[in-house]
């Protein structure tokens, strides 16, 4: 099997989403995934807007939920 770090972004945002267990941020996820695949995205904030885009992405897909303030497993 492939190591973590050379895996497309997708797949890790993706996996690190569905690991978490109960409430969490767009934080919580960007800090679990900044060292494996920052150096694939120019800034902090491109990654933060990618990690935005796949949660969101997930819960119109029934995969997560949210509220206002934080994301939820479901």
């Amino acid at each position: 099997m492939e190591n973590i770090t050379s895996q497309r972004p997708s797949f890790v945002v993706s996996e690190a989403i569905l690991n978490q267990e109960g409430k969490f941020t767009v934080r919580d996820i960007l800090d679990k995934v900044r060292t494996i695949i920052l150096d694939q995205f120019d800034t902090i904030d491109t990654l933060k807007r990618y990690i935005i885009e796949k949660l969101n992405s997930m819960c119109d897909y029934g995969l997560i939920g949210r509220t206002d303030v934080y994301y939820f497993s479901i």
